[in-house]
């Protein structure tokens, strides 16, 4: 897995009970994971197609400036979710153990 991809799955286990105690700090690390997946993810190359056409679908219209897309990221539990998504893939397919 893509090194960039690697350190955003690190951080992100840092982030606990989320929706169940939100904090204003919590949120400010999902939006900076968030932003990092959608700089980082386009630069994967080929590995990308190894992901869910979803994930690739998202971040190029969400790069692109697709308002909808755009929009829907805006909520941060959306972003959090995206992430989430993102995490719990690459743990199953086992392209990232935990630390």
């Amino acid at each position: 897995m893509h090194k960039c991809l690697t350190e955003i799955g690190k951080e992100f286990e840092t982030v606990k009970n989320f929706f169940t105690e939100p904090t204003t700090q919590k949120d400010e690390i999902i939006s900076s994971l968030f932003l990092d997946f959608m700089e980082c993810f386009p630069s994967i190359k080929e590995e990308k197609l190894e992901y869910p056409k979803e994930f690739i679908n998202d971040v190029k219209l969400f790069n692109e400036g697709n308002f909808i897309v755009v929009r829907k990221f805006q909520d941060i539990q959306i972003r959090y979710l995206m992430l989430s998504d993102f995490y719990d893939f690459v743990r199953l397919t086992k392209k990232y153990k935990k630390t």
